[in-house]
């Protein structure tokens, strides 16, 4: 989706890594409930940066280790 212009993000293991540490989830996103917890940290990192959901996606990657 990402590539035919519409903005998202990217659960890649180093996304997950930065998310749990930053205390959004406990542990890989497969349930509903977590995956909406991401969603509203995307959302609400979006809202605070302005910038796109691949953006702070990319961010998150590069922040681990």
């Amino acid at each position: 989706m990402r590539f035919a212009g519409r903005d998202g993000f990217v659960l890649s293991k180093d996304v997950t890594a930065r998310l749990i540490a930053e205390g959004v989830i406990d542990k890989p996103a497969s349930s509903k409930t977590a995956l909406r917890s991401v969603q509203q940290a995307f959302d609400s990192w979006q809202q605070q940066s302005e910038r796109s959901l691949m953006e702070i996606s990319r961010v998150l990657a590069l922040s681990c280790g």
